[in-house]
């Protein structure tokens, strides 16, 4: 049973750029009192994935937006959370099935967690892939931050393909990573 809500590329509306009267010019004295998570643009699909450096619990630092050559799944999730709890193992199997077309990035937001929780978490689960802390929230809150988990598709060149917000049951996660890998390789060819 699947319980998610996607946001597909095809269904994406292309915002105009307005000239004339109306029109905001940044940097213009405008003091608008929104701190800079409040300001940025939510990332929708058919956008390029933001760089972003974001350390990770082995130590490491990761830049999300970075070129993978391959295709790439966020997974936003927090310790607390029961679905993500469930799919955490489903994403290990995929990620160890197609690790060499598909990379997988298990991003907890611990602005909303606890970092020991968060130890504790990936090694109870023997996360094989990266586990990554969005300490701020600052990249989830680019993803409408609206709820664990959320999962990201981002193809081979950078752009996020999809936005699924819930959980998916195993076969419908395997089918969008069997998706997104043959999109990776028809975006390839072209």
């Amino acid at each position: 049973m699947t319980y998610a809500a996607s946001a597909p590329a095809k269904n994406v509306q292309i915002q105009e750029e307005y000239e004339g009267e109306g029109r905001l010019e940044t940097g213009k004295g405008i003091d608008t009192g929104l701190d800079a998570i409040e300001v940025m643009q939510k990332i929708q699909p058919g956008q390029p994935l933001p760089s972003m450096i974001l350390k990770g619990l082995d130590g490491k630092s990761y830049n999300i937006g970075a070129k993978h050559n391959k295709a790439l799944v966020i997974s936003f999730w927090a310790s607390w959370c029961d679905p993500c709890r469930l799919e955490a193992p489903v994403l290990n199997g995929l990620y160890s099935k197609y690790k060499h077309d598909v990379d997988v990035y298990g991003i907890n937001v611990t602005r909303y967690d606890r970092l020991e929780d968060v130890q504790k978490f990936s090694r109870s689960l023997n996360l094989q892939f990266p586990v990554l802390l969005d300490e701020q929230g600052a990249l989830f809150e680019r993803f409408g931050g609206a709820a664990f988990p959320t999962n990201v598709m981002v193809d081979r060149h950078g752009q996020v393909r999809e936005i699924i917000i819930g959980m998916l049951g195993e076969r419908e996660l395997e089918r969008k990573i069997e998706l997104l890998q043959k999109k990776t390789v028809s975006l390839g060819a072209e």
